[in-house]
């Protein structure tokens, strides 16, 4: 199924507060426990007050662990039991990267919480940043409910997109003019590029083909959330540079690398004589 089957929703929605209930819910399964937190998309809005959510399909979960198709039911467990108790219709489904927890209400209104695929030589590769990231993920609680769960840092949000956002400047130079209109972003200008990118989101998921559009939308989207995540969230100064030196691309000074970290992070933040 495709993403063109799941309206773009934000942590405001009811079927993404119950599906985060029921990620929250893993910390109840002696497998999942302290073995997940949530990335992504909903990870950045969980820090974002509601005016500057950017809308998104699907709850991306990180897993310290190698799935299969059984360990993947084991683990999930817990969540279908709630969705399901709670009235919606869950199944699962299987992408090229993932299994997907894949539930829908009465209405027919649907989402779902994706885990993460991986072969033995990739889990391998990132098991050590994994469990880094783990380390360092924060309690979240469900809006309008007691229940918490664990999310990744803004460090971890922000540097991954960072280096996205540098390697898609080098292959397209005049993505340059989208970077300085995010150095002030006022109520008003939040309004405009948070309906510039459901323009950008709609158009690829309506044509997946018009690769330079994705790229965009991908671009606008990293520094959008870079900037809000550095002004409303902060960063841990240490250990963004921690993470930031898991990244060749972020490590070596760059015209691309330095223009886009004047302009999307507080100057605290931003790397000294060329090094983080």
């Amino acid at each position: 199924m495709a993403k063109i089957d799941y309206d773009p929703k934000t942590l405001d929605d009811k079927i993404i507060v119950d599906g985060h209930r029921a990620v929250a819910t893993l910390k109840d399964n002696p497998l999942s426990r302290g073995m997940y937190f949530v990335v992504g998309g909903f990870a950045t809005q969980s820090y974002l007050p509601s005016s500057c959510r950017r809308q998104t399909c699907d709850i991306d979960l990180a897993v310290l662990q190698r799935l299969n198709k059984a360990d993947f039911r084991a683990f999930s467990s817990t969540a279908r039991e709630f969705l399901e108790d709670n009235g919606y219709e869950v199944s699962d489904r299987k992408t090229q990267g993932a299994f997907c927890l894949d539930y829908c209400n009465v209405e027919g209104d649907r989402s779902y919480i994706e885990f993460p695929r991986f072969s033995k030589k990739r889990f391998a590769e990132k098991k050590s940043s994994l469990e880094r990231e783990r380390e360092h993920a924060r309690i979240k609680l469900v809006e309008g409910t007691g229940d918490t769960y664990m999310v990744a840092s803004p460090e971890d949000i922000m540097v991954p997109k960072l280096m996205r956002s540098v390697n898609s400047f080098k292959r397209n130079p005049l993505f340059e003019g989208f970077i300085a209109r995010m150095q002030s972003l006022s109520d008003e200008e939040v309004r405009e590029k948070l309906e510039q990118l459901r323009a950008l989101k709609l158009k690829s998921i309506q044509d997946p083909t018009d690769v330079q559009n994705l790229e965009l939308f991908r671009f606008i989207s990293d520094i959008y959330d870079i900037r809000l995540l550095s002004e409303l969230a902060g960063a841990n100064k240490a250990y963004l540079r921690e993470s930031a030196g898991a990244w060749d691309t972020l490590k070596k000074p760059s015209f691309e690398r330095d223009l886009l970290a004047r302009s999307v992070l507080p100057d605290e933040l931003i790397p000294q004589d060329g090094e983080w």
